[in-house]
């Protein structure tokens, strides 16, 4: 048996990685990390683990305990506060416990997770890229008065899901976030009327052996639709040269829209994805590629995708409140068990 540990079950990342490895087969066991015992991808693994948030002091050692305890093989991160921590302690965790994270360096880490320095990658590495200044760089900003291609757009340097972002309209809002402290990148404000697209890449052994790229529509800042057809595979040779130049192990994703023909991105995210269980509808399940070549050795194959579109939609899973108190009160259970009520087709 081989044993796969998912953390992050609580978030959105971590629940689409369990959804990828539903059908993953019986020689291996998916064991569930969160701080929260009533989160939801508890209910989706095998063995379920209470761990301290991931700015406790106390996280390593509560990752650990399960590394020891499980025999662990395989570390996925389901959840970005995480990323920096397993990145610094990898090379550790893995020659200490015979294991795999499936995380890249921590300097990769830090440039996707900060959009400024993901901007200033792309420029410096002859990249397409958006003009990006940070609020309090007054000579920036006042080339951005100067030029007056309004509207730009303010956003966190490290903000996900598109909260904090705002439009800036005109040198009155550039004055406004500029005349107090604050992360904000104010950068060109790029069209989505060529449409979105988000990338997911699998760099593996210094190659990349996939890439998938898909047009989606946003809601709340997540993708609600998403759409694949061959003509966007055109921006996959980019990607992966991004990718290569990046020095991105294992999966990473992409964002980016289209100016004067060109892909420009604005945002990496050095993990999976939470398209990532959207591309394995499509017809490439990237985390079970990963599974099976690091778990198995199996090479990793091209996929072959299906045209068509992936609307997203609501289901539901019944936890027992017994179930949540054992969780709650053992920090650990074996087996959780749930009721799904998913759609059912007509």
């Amino acid at each position: 048996m081989k044993n796969i540990l998912v953390t992050g079950a609580g978030a959105l990342l971590g629940q689409g990685i369990l959804r990828s490895l539903q059908d993953i087969g019986s020689e291996f066991f998916i064991h569930t990390a969160d701080p929260d015992h009533k989160s939801t991808g508890h209910f989706i693994g095998q063995k379920a683990h209470i761990i301290k948030f991931a700015n406790d002091p106390n996280f390593l050692d509560s990752i650990e305990k399960i590394l020891i305890n499980e025999n662990i093989d395989i570390v996925l991160i389901g959840t970005d506060s995480e990323l920096p921590i397993f990145a610094k302690n990898k090379q550790t965790l893995e020659k200490k416990y015979d294991l795999k994270i499936l995380v890249s360096n921590i300097n990769v880490i830090e440039i996707a997770n900060d959009k400024y320095l993901t901007a200033n990658f792309l420029k410096n590495n002859n990249f397409h890229f958006p003009i990006s200044y940070m609020s309090y760089d007054s000579k920036g900003i006042g080339e951005l008065k100067q030029e007056g291609n309004y509207p730009y757009v303010a956003k966190p340097i490290d903000g996900a899901r598109s909260k904090g972002v705002e439009l800036i309209n005109n040198e009155d809002d550039l004055n406004r976030i500029s005349s107090f402290s604050n992360n904000l990148v104010v950068q060109e404000y790029i069209s989505d009327a060529d449409g979105e697209f988000t990338s997911g890449c699998l760099f593996i052994d210094n190659n990349c052996v996939a890439v998938v790229t898909l047009k989606r529509d946003l809601r709340d800042g997540n993708t609600y639709r998403a759409y694949y057809s061959e003509k966007y595979d055109i921006y996959n040779n980019y990607i992966s040269k991004v990718a290569e130049k990046l020095q991105v192990d294992g999966p990473c994703n992409f964002q980016f829209r289209i100016k004067n023909g060109k892909p420009i991105i604005f945002e990496i995210n050095s993990r999976f994805s939470g398209t990532t269980p959207i591309r394995s509808i499509f017809g490439f399940n990237e985390v079970k590629a990963c599974i099976n070549y690091y778990l198995n050795n199996k090479k990793i194959l091209r996929p072959k995708l299906k045209n068509g579109v992936v609307m997203r939609a609501w289901a539901d899973i019944f936890i027992d409140e017994l179930e949540l108190c054992q969780l709650k009160d053992n920090l650990f259970l074996n087996n959780p068990r749930s009721t799904y009520y998913p759609f059912k087709n007509k």
